[in-house]
């Protein structure tokens, strides 16, 4: 190959012993390399790079192009470092699946909240975190908006510059193929900031309760009919008719409930914080937002507040054991026909369970959805050191495999496309994917806590409604007692800082 391209001065002995190729003297080989021994080499050299370059056999850059099993990345680079955020449960997975596709090794750096809060910036590639923090990472300066490059390939770009084949290739996994619940958490001030794995909604789930006022409920709320008086009526009709049904049990399960305050280490107060929000997003929309974005100032004093936090303590006496649950936990139980309500999300495993007794009633579910930010996001970091692989990886982990391979481990996850296989996928299950893949109307981050600092809030209003539900009739006290050390707190941050992060968190719901 090189003869064809290269007059290489060793050749021109074939034309005889007596003329050169021009017809001039005859120059022997041994003569012009004594004479030119530096173009020789120069020749050489750019044989070699002419081979290199035209994909002779053997070339890395040939083999890694027809090889489709061949790993991308180099193992002398260093390392990528990926921070995760309350999500240790998919690193295990994440590193064996990227070290089958990369040479280039990862390192996991472990973040706590209070490193971010109070910490330096890291020079961190990429950071996993749970969506409702976005806000804070953000307003730090943890994380950048995803680069442009991303964003095409992943079918947000100008579509004109794509051929056909990279169109259908890449708009299956890509943004087009995004809900809405996804396309919100991933953007903050009209940026999109980060790639959604997952945006489970918290839904009520129960077993043999009357669920009629609260699907009437969701029908006023889709149509812009609701009022502070309909969500109040709704759920005294749907707290009435359970408290009934139930009326053997309650003083059993007002005596578990009791028992189970006693430990407070135990329960999930985050968890609780959302199914106050549940019932919160039910009410009037003009009383949106726990903060005042103009004002900033706390809203919990407002009687809606009231309301819900007594609501939560009904549903608390009806269900003490999913109320005070994680949302897989709260889930699982009613699923499994061990509870009558709960508040949550399934796992997503969507094999079928075990068969139930005949005796158990029919699960239902209350048409009622609300975002709280609980998926997982993956966001480039603000000093990335490598910024062409950091954004490899953020392709990578969007894969379907990559997300099924996830979800296995963590129920914050969520595939782009669900097997609707009956012989496969528990009933409840499906029928939460239905119902999520119908939420556009009624999934909105307006109640979700996603401002920067808002964790302080938040652990303060979960103590607030433990004691509200140990004493359901300090409701009303015990919240003013908390939007006073809300205020506390945003005086803490600063007041314009924190209607900056407002405006910024909760002007981009559906």
């Amino acid at each position: 190959m090189e003869s064809k391209k290269i007059n290489h001065p060793g050749s021109w002995q074939a034309h005889g012993p007596s003329d050169g190729p021009s017809g001039g003297p005859s120059v022997s080989p041994s003569y012009a390399s004594d004479r030119f021994p530096a173009k020789g080499i120069l020749l050489t050299l750019i044989s070699l790079l002419l081979c290199s370059l035209a994909g002779c056999p053997g070339s890395s850059s040939s083999q890694s192009k027809n090889d489709p099993n061949a790993k991308v990345g180099r193992r002398d680079l260093p390392p990528l470092k990926i921070g995760v955020l309350d999500c240790d449960e998919i690193s295990e997975v994440l590193q064996r699946r990227w070290q089958e596709y990369s040479d280039q090794q990862i390192e996991l750096v472990k973040l706590d909240r209070q490193m971010i809060a109070s910490g330096p910036v890291p020079a961190l590639d990429v950071v996993l975190y749970p969506a409702n923090f976005l806000g804070s990472l953000t307003e730090k300066d943890w994380i950048a908006p995803l680069p442009t490059p991303l964003l095409e390939r992943l079918g947000g770009g100008k579509k004109g510059t794509k051929t056909n084949q990279d169109l259908n290739e890449e708009f299956t996994q890509g943004i087009e193929s995004w809900s809405s619940r996804w396309r919100t958490i991933a953007r903050y001030n009209a940026r999109w900031m980060a790639l959604p794995l997952g945006a489970p909604c918290w839904v009520a789930v129960t077993r043999g309760l009357d669920i009629e006022p609260l699907k009437q409920l969701h029908q006023a709320i889709g149509s812009n009919q609701n009022s502070p008086k309909i969500a109040t009526d709704s759920f005294e009709s749907f707290l009435a008719k359970a408290e009934s049904t139930l009326q053997d049990s309650l003083e059993s399960r007002r005596e578990l409930l009791t028992k189970l305050l006693q430990d407070r280490q135990m329960i999930d107060k985050r968890a609780l914080v959302e199914r106050f929000l549940w019932i919160m997003s039910t009410s009037e929309s003009r009383y949106r937002g726990l903060v005042d974005p103009y004002k900033v100032t706390p809203r919990l004093g407002l009687q809606e507040f009231a309301r819900s936090a007594n609501v939560l303590h009904r549903l608390a006496l009806i269900e003490p054991r999913t109320m005070l649950a994680s949302p897989v936990d709260a889930w699982e139980k009613v699923a499994e026909g061990q509870a009558v309500l709960g508040i949550g999300w399934p796992r997503t495993d969507g094999f079928q369970r075990a068969s139930l007794g005949t005796d158990a009633k029919p699960l239902r579910m209350i048409p009622i959805l609300f975002n709280g930010g609980n998926g997982i996001l993956a966001s480039i970091g603000r000093k990335t050191r490598q910024s062409a692989t950091a954004t490899e990886f953020m392709y990578w982990i969007n894969r379907e495999d990559n997300r099924v391979a996830l979800q296995a481990k963590s129920p914050r996850i969520e595939v782009l496309e669900i097997d609707n296989d009956v012989n496969r996928i528990r009933d409840d299950y499906r029928e939460y994917q239905t119902l999520q893949r119908l939420e556009a109307a009624n999934t909105t981050l307006d109640m979700t806590p996603r401002f920067l600092n808002a964790d302080p809030l938040i652990d303060s209003l979960g103590e607030a409604l433990l004691d509200i539900i140990e004493k359901p009739e300090s409701s009303q006290s015990r919240l003013e007692e908390c939007k006073a050390k809300w205020t506390e707190l945003i005086e803490a941050t600063g007041v314009e800082y924190m209607r900056g992060s407002l405006e910024r968190s909760s002007g981009f719901s559906n």
